[in-house]
């Protein structure tokens, strides 16, 4: 999508740059293209697996957009992100623990981390 003619667009429109800057923007370039394609394959990943759920548990869509609106919801914005912060509730003694430790700091108890974080 980006490729050659963001390129040459981007150099028409600074009247050109120096060595330097074009390096940097054929890499921001690069590195925009390979997020599409890592975005695309991941639409691709989300379709199949909910295809599969639906069609083997009998889900509707409906179940899937409540479901993506509620954990949208866990940061208290319904705004298409999930902003997670960098510390965790302790269960044991409900305080808050930096995501970096497997255990409660406070009370050792072992911390639950969520696997999406």
């Amino acid at each position: 999508m980006y490729g050659h003619d963001a390129f040459g667009a981007a150099w028409r429109a600074t009247g050109g740059m120096s060595t330097e800057g074009a390096g940097q923007a054929r890499r921001a370039i690069s590195q925009a293209e390979e997020l599409e394609a890592r975005c695309n394959r991941l639409a691709i990943l989300c379709e199949a697996m909910w295809t599969l759920l639906r069609d083997q548990l009998q889900l509707t869509d409906e179940q899937l957009l409540d479901r993506i609106n509620e954990i949208d919801l866990t940061d208290g914005r319904l705004d298409g992100r999930v902003e997670r912060g960098s510390a965790i509730v302790c269960h044991s003694c409900n305080r808050r623990v930096a995501r970096k430790f497997a255990k409660c700091m406070y009370c050792g108890e072992p911390l639950a981390h969520d696997p999406f974080a």
